[in-house]
């Protein structure tokens, strides 16, 4: 954890201004501030309720702002005017001022995009001025110069001369090797400088999963393992708990990380269930899968979960296939949700999951050995680019990981 750093991020807006580089500076803010940075956003429209993240609102630096509009007007033709210097003098103290105890400044496209030209000047200069103290990273998204769709002035000429300069005295950053590529093309300089850290996404937010079920997943790191599983169901023997249980194990012993999520308690009223329940339990603690196997209501109390139809769906959208290794069953709802969540389904070939399924799942004899059961399981997920994406993205992409693999690092 980064403790006692602060970190200051300027772009022209801050949500909730919609915007994709909004989202990601977002982004950024959030997960830093999570891990014990101090947040410092310098914008010239934004909010927010994060106690740790706080708003330096510097209306002029905005695209939006009506002299800038003005001042680009007349950079178009060439025009460097007193206009252009004055929005100069009045930028500049105010940036310097929000950047007082700064430790760190992300600056987002500001260096690369025309929107506000007196900012980038006044920003080059003060990298200039005050590198020795403040470590600058310049994320680039875009490049005004890179883009034919933008009309702009000469780009050997100041202030657009600036959009082409590498200064030395920042660390860029790219969102992605082509865009490196490209900015190593446009400063003129070797790609070695120039870093990537890719966007990210909030996969929380995005799948709108609960808080309680979040927080299972995080601390348990499912998010993890290479292949996570879902039997929801009651504790009764003809689940056939044990054949699930044997697969995860010859999956955890060809080298997959993985997990089985069993959903439901034992029955406080039937003796059998809780009988059952528990010999579950010990036949997980004798194959050495505590790490595998999560009884879901044994976390109830410690995370706040009710395993209603909520966290239900929770658990579907943080799995990667539904594994159902009952020797008998009337109906089989679970496939339907599986279904309903667009979720691979691995079923015994009874009736009448095998009605239901038909020729959409992968279907096992009961008496199918479970290493053999195994390579099926691995065999059908390699071909399936959903789930391998999926997977791709929450180990690369979601800001947990970009923390993790770029952020910290770069931050430390």
């Amino acid at each position: 954890m980064i403790s006692g750093k602060t970190v200051a991020i300027l772009h022209y807006s801050y949500p909730p201004v919609i915007g994709g580089v909004e989202f990601i500076i977002k982004g950024h803010a959030e997960i830093l501030a999570k891990n014990g940075c101090r947040i410092k956003i310098i914008t010239a429209k934004g909010e927010t309720r994060h106690k740790s993240i706080q708003i330096d609102l510097i209306s002029e630096i905005g695209s939006g702002w009506p002299e800038n509009k003005v001042v680009a007007e007349e950079l178009k033709q060439g025009i460097v005017s007193e206009r252009f210097q004055r929005l100069r003098r009045i930028v500049y103290p105010k940036i310097k001022h929000s950047l007082e105890g700064v430790n760190i400044c992300l600056i987002h496209n500001v260096m690369t995009m025309h929107f506000n030209l007196a900012l980038t000047s006044v920003l080059d200069e003060i990298i200039d001025e005050l590198h020795h103290k403040i470590r600058f990273y310049l994320w680039c998204h875009d490049a005004t110069l890179m883009n034919p769709d933008y009309d702009v002035g000469d780009p050997r000429q100041y202030p657009w001369s600036l959009l082409r300069k590498f200064n030395q005295n920042a660390t860029y950053i790219a969102i992605s090797q082509w865009r490196k590529k490209q900015l190593s093309e446009l400063f003129g300089v070797s790609e070695n400088p120039i870093r990537v850290i890719p966007n990210g996404i909030d996969i929380k937010s995005f799948l709108r999963i609960s808080d309680p079920v979040w927080k299972m997943a995080c601390e348990k790191r499912i998010f993890d393992d290479d292949l996570v599983m879902l039997f929801p169901s009651r504790i009764v023997k003809r689940k056939n708990y044990e054949l699930a249980i044997k697969i995860t194990k010859e999956l955890a012993t060809s080298g997959k990380k993985c997990k089985l999520l069993i959903t439901a308690p034992s029955d406080p009223h039937n003796p059998t269930s809780k009988k059952y329940y528990r010999y579950l339990h010990d036949l997980v603690e004798k194959m050495e899968l505590k790490d595998n196997v999560l009884f879901i209501s044994d976390l109830r109390n410690k995370y706040g979960l009710e395993i209603g139809y909520r966290e239900l769906q929770d658990l579907y959208r943080i799995s990667d296939l539904l594994l159902i290794t009952s020797s008998q069953e009337g109906f089989g709802i679970p496939l339907l949700e599986a279904a309903a969540m667009k979720l691979p389904i691995v079923c015994g070939d009874i009736p009448p999951l095998s009605e239901i399924a038909k020729d959409k799942a992968l279907l096992f004899k009961l008496d199918d050995d479970p290493s053999h059961i195994a390579r099926q399981i691995i065999e059908s997920l390699n071909i399936q680019p959903t789930y391998l994406m999926f997977r791709r993205a929450v180990s690369k992409f979601s800001w947990e990981a970009i923390y993790q693999n770029y952020l910290k690092d770069l931050l430390s």
